[in-house]
């Protein structure tokens, strides 16, 4: 009689076993959510540079248009008639229309951006699954998320 309760018990987990599984499939959980956040925020992460590098383009020009503005107004005061003023003209006018297109570029490139949706997602779906009963049970037995 004794030998059949004990078989029993031996199928049933430990508590112990059941908190070292629980902990591994938590640990195996949070790094593959991690590299799963990692590998959208890195492919996010090239977007906003180039987003950041019109911006910065669009800087440069821009003062570039300023300099070049305040030597216009400056040779215009100066050698009012002479033609070399529309020269600097053209270069400000030049320069704030690259600059203009520079910063249309950068918005939309940064517009673009969102959220680690995949990654917010699949967690979201973890969470569900952990409060269910049918989720408990599924992750006692090996069946969580797989990345």
């Amino acid at each position: 009689m004794r030998t059949d309760s004990s078989g029993a018990e031996r199928e049933q987990p430990t508590l112990g076993e059941l908190v070292a599984l629980a902990t591994r499939d938590m640990s195996l959980l949070v790094r593959q959510e991690i590299e799963l956040a990692k590998a959208e925020l890195a492919r996010q992460a090239v977007s906003a540079g180039l987003g950041i590098g019109f911006l910065v383009a669009a800087a440069g020009l821009g003062l570039g248009a300023l300099i070049a503005g305040t030597i216009f107004i400056g040779e215009l005061f100066t050698w009012a008639g002479v033609e070399r003023f529309w020269a600097y003209l053209l270069t400000a006018l030049l320069y704030l229309a690259l600059a203009g297109l520079l910063s249309i570029f950068a918005v939309t490139r940064l517009k673009k951006l969102s959220p680690p949706e995949r990654t917010i997602q699949t967690v979201r779906d973890d969470v569900t699954l952990l409060r269910s009963p049918a989720g408990r049970a599924r992750a006692k037995q090996g069946g969580g998320h797989a990345g």
